[in-house]
């Protein structure tokens, strides 16, 4: 089974101001309306990713060329962190 590629939502403006990141729910309703999202810079580094159309396998092998990984956690907080942006559904899975 070929494994799912997932997208940024574009209900979502990702803004940098200074150093932070931000995403800005616009025309969602719901728990995040009239909210922004601070992003640390695992999360800043995927919603950059997924501007276009990729599997986390892909995501993973472009942050292990960019970041070192000495204690070999990458993977799992990528995982854990695409499993957020879907529960919230600031990415969506794409055909």
């Amino acid at each position: 089974m070929e494994e799912p590629k997932y997208q940024t939502q574009p209900e979502f403006i990702f803004r940098e101001i200074g150093k932070d990141s931000v995403l800005v729910p616009v025309g969602v309703t719901g728990s995040l309306e009239n909210s922004m999202i601070y992003l640390n810079e695992t999360y800043a580094f995927l919603w950059k990713q997924f501007q276009t159309p990729c599997t986390v396998s892909e995501v993973i092998q472009r942050a292990k060329e960019q970041y070192e990984d000495s204690d070999g956690i990458m993977e799992d907080q990528i995982r854990g962190a695409v499993k957020d942006f879907v529960k919230f559904a600031v990415i969506k899975e794409v055909i």
